[in-house]
């Protein structure tokens, strides 16, 4: 068996530290803002009701109305979530074709690892986050 020789450093030698690459820490561009326009398109994706949204993204149904009244955008979380709904839709339309089969296929309740999803799972950020990662599953047809 071939054993692999180690050459040891002199003593003369300076210590090197290993750099890490710069574009690991490249952070996104902050999300400050999800404009009611985006709001309009991602409700022709995801077939929603305005009291659905207003229980996913954690708001009242009046204060939703105002938001869409006032052309107010989305910021904060609400806007972090929006995102992140939009990204889940256009994987969901890309596996399904259309936005009718989308919706039903959300309101279905269904066990994916031993947990229950159905249509409550999307108000949280996690819970997205377990939609996309099936919808990405049964595009590649590894769906458990």
């Amino acid at each position: 068996m071939k054993q692999i020789q180690y050459q040891q450093p002199d003593e003369m030698t300076p210590m090197r530290i290993a750099a890490e690459p710069e574009v690991m820490y490249m952070a996104r561009p902050r999300i400050s803002e999800f404009s009611v326009s985006k709001f309009q398109d991602l409700c022709t994706k995801l077939l929603f009701t305005q009291q659905e949204w207003a229980d996913i993204l954690h708001i009242s149904d009046r204060t939703l109305q105002r938001y869409l009244k006032d052309q107010k955008p989305f910021e904060g979380l609400y806007a972090e979530h929006l995102y992140q709904l939009e990204n889940m839709a256009d994987l969901g339309l890309h596996v399904f074709g259309n936005p009718k089969t989308l919706e039903t296929w959300l309101r279905t309740s269904r066990m994916v690892l031993g947990e229950v999803q159905d249509f409550s799972t999307l108000q949280s950020f996690w819970g997205v986050k377990q939609i996309a990662n099936e919808l990405g599953r049964i595009e590649h047809g590894v769906y458990i």
